[in-house]
């Protein structure tokens, strides 16, 4: 205690007078720190494992040179995974198993190097050190795969292994918790039903005696991602068209696509945010395309669908047969694109709607019957209306003999 309050009277009374003063002894390493081998000069640092960190610090000798104002280097190989830093710190992760034998070197850092003001040395020691590095037991998965399931739908199972481990494994949970109706089997396989959903973080071990090793690993629960509505509805040129698909489960927000080198008709888009099918088609055709889902999460589903875009609806104008009185009849109006089912109807007519006798059909178009009325000539003005509410009419005439 006496010579160390002198030593610190010392060095405040050099600092008074702005003198550089040396140490007080040569440097030298501590023996508590990696203790000397017996029998030998090496000095043994603590073993470490393959795939796991290791740290361990080098120091000199308190009161020797200008400690703690020293730098270390190594000279000659460490164990591969770990590197000596300028402070003595040895750190890393061994990837090797083997020892290694090297020296390190620890220098003094003067004053006019940047260190401590009282340091007037720049002298240097080396020791020869050694570090063992055992094989390890190590997890080889990082992750589960998948590390998404569905609630209430069994899990596929996954196969956790070990690296460098005994026959004789165990595998149990460390910390956390599976998700209810999970576990890890002591074979490491981890399997089950989840009955909960959400983000569940646990750490498994595996233990073969003497050595374990631990891996912290994340299982997300949700619901199944669905698409439960995605039926196309009537489509026609020139007319508004709307579709909204549905999807329940996954974790939102939900995006949408199309996949597979499909495309919409001309003039419609899609919203990739509500899966919205909006516009008015500009060109006829089936359009055979594949809407897809994705989640958060990145699961994804898909439906085929297609999208049959009528064209404009119009009633084909034609000359129609004349009708004979008493004799069966039959003519059919046309009409050309249109969303079905169509339906027809009588808008007006002169002198009558119909010759007597004669039926017509707003399902068919189609008149029918035998005329048993006076001969002439009926002029009819006829409509067409389709699915979406498109109307189309023409003038047609039935002329009636005899």
């Amino acid at each position: 205690m006496r010579i160390s309050r002198l030593l610190l009277l010392s060095v405040l009374a050099a600092a008074v007078a702005g003198v550089v003063i040396p140490s007080a002894g040569a440097l030298t390493f501590p023996d508590e720190i990696c203790p000397v081998a017996q029998g030998t000069v090496i000095k043994v640092c603590p073993a470490g494992e393959t795939a796991k960190p290791y740290s361990m610090q080098i120091k000199g000798r308190e009161g020797t040179g200008c400690v703690p104002y020293v730098r270390f280097k190594s000279v000659g190989a460490l164990p591969p995974g770990l590197t000596l830093s300028s402070d003595g710190l040895i750190s890393g992760t061994p990837t090797q198993p083997g020892e290694w034998t090297f020296w390190i070197d620890m220098q003094d850092i003067p004053s006019w190097e940047g260190g401590i003001f009282w340091c007037g040395d720049d002298k240097s020691t080396e020791r020869q050190f050694s570090i063992t590095i055992n094989p390890g037991i190590n997890i080889v998965q990082n992750a589960l795969n998948p590390k998404v399931t569905f609630l209430n739908k069994p899990y596929p199972g996954f196969q956790l292994s070990a690296s460098g481990a005994s026959s004789a494994q165990t595998w149990s949970v460390k910390s956390g918790a599976l998700p209810p109706g999970m576990t890890v089997g002591s074979n490491g396989v981890v399997s089950g039903t989840p009955t909960a959903a959400g983000d569940f973080t646990f750490v498994i071990q595996v233990s073969d005696g003497g050595r374990s090793d631990s891996e912290t690993y994340t299982l997300t629960v949700v619901e199944e991602l669905k698409i439960t509505q995605a039926k196309p509805p009537a489509a026609e040129v020139g007319q508004p068209f709307a579709m909204e698909p549905k999807a329940t489960g996954g974790r939102p927000a939900l995006s949408w696509s199309i996949e597979g080198g499909g495309s919409l008709p001309a003039g419609l888009t899609l919203d990739p945010t509500t899966g919205a099918i909006s516009g008015k088609p500009t060109l006829a055709g089936s359009y055979p395309l594949k809407l897809a889902v994705q989640d958060q999460l990145g699961l994804v589903q898909s439906v085929d669908i297609t999208v049959v875009v009528a064209a404009k609806l119009s009633a084909v104008k034609s000359a129609l047969p004349v009708v004979k009185i008493g004799k069966l009849y039959k003519a059919r109006l046309t009409a050309r694109g249109g969303a079905t089912p169509l339906k027809w109807r009588i808008l007006g007519g002169l002198p009558g709607f119909l010759p007597t006798g004669i039926k017509f059909s707003a399902k068919t178009g189609e008149f029918s019957g035998v005329a048993t009325g006076k001969t002439g000539l009926y002029r009819l003005r006829m409509q067409v209306t389709d699915k979406l509410g498109v109307k189309a009419s023409l003038p047609i005439v039935l002329k009636v003999v005899a």
